[in-house]
C-alpha cells in the first residue's frame, strides 16, 4: 500500500511525487510515456529551444544597426530539431534521476482507476493500491470537426509540426491562442509566411486588451485576421467568414497548423466507474483540488482550472504538502503566464476589465518600454514594449502585473509574489530594483499610479 499512487508523470505528477517522497510518502508514479509529459516531451521545452534558435537568427540578420556585421548567416532545420530532441533527453534523464534519488518508483504503462484507491496497468494487468490517488493525465490537442481536416495530410496539430524535416514556404495557424501565437513567431522569424485566423475579436483573449495590441505589433510578418469562423479545408486552403453574412474567404499555405487549444486527456482512466465527477472541461475539484470522491485528488490540466504547466506543478505541490498534512495552497488569483516570442509577454493576476467586474475601483498605469534606459540601449526606439500595472484605488494593493519586453517571463515571478501576498503599491515602491534593467519598468509604472 502506497500512501500516494500518481497517474501521469508530467510537470504535475512528477513534481507531487518528488514533493510527496521529500516529505516521507511511500510514493509510485505511473507513466505510459516518456516522464515529463507534453511540457517536456511536446511543448514548453521544444517550442523554447527552437524558438531561441529562431530568434538567434533573426537577431543575427538584423545586427547591423547595433554595429554587428554577420555575413552567410543560415539557419539549419535539421541541427536545430537535433539540439531540440538533445534538450530535452537531457532534460528527461533528470526527472528520470531525481525520482530515483527521491525514491519514487516509477511504473510505465496506462493505468485506469479500478476503485477509489487503486490503479490498475492495462498492459501488465498490475494494480497498484494507495491512500490517496492523484490524476495528473494532462492534456492533448483538440482537434475541432473542422470540414477537411481529419485525415488531411496538410493539418497538423503542435505535437507534429514539431518534428517536420522541412520548413514550409507558408503556413496557416487556426487559432490564436498561445500555442498558435508561439509557432508563428518561431516560423515568421525563419522567413515563413504566416497567416493567423483567430474565431474571436482579438489574439490571447486572456490577455489585458492594451498588451494584446502591442503584442501583435510584434509580430512581424504575421497576417492575423479576427473574428474569422473557420469552415472548411481544402488542401491546404483554409476557407472561413468574418461575421455570418459575409461570403467565404479563404487563405492557403504549404502546412495548416490547428493551434485550437488544448483539452483534458480523461478518456479511459475509470473515472466513471469510481464516481469521480467530470466533463470535457475537465475533473471537478475543490481549490484543495480535491475530487468529490474521498481520497482522490486532480492536478494540471486534468482539472481544465489553469493549462500550464507551471500551475500543475504548484497544484501537485499543494496536493503532496496536504496529505502529507502540512498546510498547503495553490495562489488561484495569482498564477502567472507568458508567451514567449520576441519579445516576450507576461502577466499575473487580474487585467483591468477583470478589476472592474469584480468590484473593484480600478486604478491603472501604462508605460512603453522604450521609456526604459536597458530595453532603448538593447533593442531600439522602434522596438515594442509595454507595462500596464493595475491597483485597487482603495485599499492600494495591487491586482495585476502585464509587461511585453525582454525577459518578461523571467521577471513576472516577482510580481506574481507580491499579488499572492497582497502587496500594496507603497510596499513594492520600496523595493530597490538594480540599474539598469527592463524590470524597473515594474517601479517606474507604480510610481505613476495614481491611487
Amino acid at each position: 500500500m502506497y500512501d500516494i499512487v500518481i497517474l501521469g508523470g508530467g510537470p504535475g505528477g512528477y513534481v507531487a511525487a518528488e514533493r510527496a517522497a521529500a516529505l516521507g510518502l511511500k510514493t509510485a508514479l505511473i507513466e505510459k510515456d516518456a516522464i515529463g509529459g507534453t511540457c517536456l516531451n511536446r511543448g514548453c521545452i521544444p517550442t523554447k529551444s527552437l524558438l531561441h534558435g529562431a530568434k538567434t537568427y533573426r537577431h543575427a540578420l538584423d545586427s547591423q544597426a547595433i554595429g554587428v556585421s554577420c555575413t552567410g548567416v543560415s539557419y539549419d532545420l535539421a541541427a536545430a530539431m537535433a539540439w531540440k530532441a538533445q534538450t530535452v533527453q537531457r532534460l528527461v534523464q533528470n526527472v528520470e534521476f531525481l525520482m530515483k534519488k527521491r525514491g519514487v518508483e516509477l511504473i510505465r504503462g496506462s493505468g485506469r482507476l479500478v476503485s477509489s484507491t487503486t490503479i490498475g496497468i492495462d498492459e501488465s494487468g498490475a494494480a497498484f493500491e494507495g491512500r490517496n490517488v492523484v490524476i495528473a493525465s494532462g492534456s492533448e490537442p483538440a482537434r475541432p470537426p473542422i470540414p477537411g481536416a481529419a485525415g488531411n495530410p496538410l493539418v497538423v496539430t503542435s505535437d507534429e509540426i514539431l518534428g517536420i524535416e522541412k520548413l514550409p514556404s507558408s503556413l496557416v495557424v487556426i487559432g490564436g491562442g498561445v500555442i498558435g501565437v508561439e509557432l508563428a513567431a518561431y516560423f515568421s522569424a525563419l522567413g515563413v509566411k504566416v497567416s493567423i485566423l483567430e474565431m474571436l475579436p482579438e489574439i490571447l483573449p486572456f490577455m489585458d486588451a492594451d498588451l494584446a495590441a502591442v503584442y501583435k505589433r510584434t509580430l512581424k510578418g504575421v497576417a492575423i485576421t479576427t473574428g474569422a469562423a473557420v469552415t472548411g479545408i481544402d488542401g491546404g486552403a483554409v476557407r472561413y467568414r468574418k461575421g455570418e453574412e459575409a461570403e467565404e474567404s479563404s487563405v492557403s499555405g504549404d502546412l495548416v497548423l490547428l493551434a485550437t487549444g488544448r483539452r483534458p486527456s480523461l478518456s479511459g482512466l475509470g473515472l466513471e466507474a469510481v464516481g469521480v465527477e467530470f466533463s470535457p472541461k475537465g475533473v471537478k475539484v475543490d481549490d484543495s483540488c480535491r475530487s468529490g470522491v474521498p481520497g482522490v485528488w486532480a492536478i494540471g490540466d486534468a482539472t481544465g482550472r489553469s493549462l500550464l504547466a507551471h500551475s500543475a506543478s504548484a497544484m501537485g505541490r499543494a496536493v503532496a504538502e496536504t496529505i502529507a498534512g502540512r498546510a498547503a495552497s495553490v495562489p488561484w488569483k495569482a498564477l502567472p503566464w507568458v508567451v514567449y516570442g520576441d519579445p516576450e509577454a507576461a502577466g499575473v493576476g487580474m487585467t483591468e476589465a477583470e478589476a472592474k467586474a469584480a468590484g473593484f475601483d480600478a486604478a491603472t498605469s501604462s508605460l512603453p518600454a522604450r521609456a526604459n534606459g536597458r530595453f532603448l540601449a538593447e533593442r531600439g526606439i522602434a522596438a515594442h514594449g509595454v507595462c500596464k500595472l493595475v491597483a485597487d484605488r482603495a485599499s492600494g494593493r495591487v491586482l495585476g502585473a502585464h509587461i511585453v519586453a525582454p525577459y518578461a517571463g523571467e521577471m513576472i515571478w516577482g510580481m506574481q509574489y507580491a499579488i499572492a501576498g497582497d502587496a500594496t503599491v507603497a510596499d513594492l515602491e520600496r523595493s530597490v530594483f538594480p540599474h539598469p534593467t527592463v524590470s524597473e519598468l515594474f517601479h517606474d509604472a507604480l510610481s505613476a499610479l495614481e491611487l
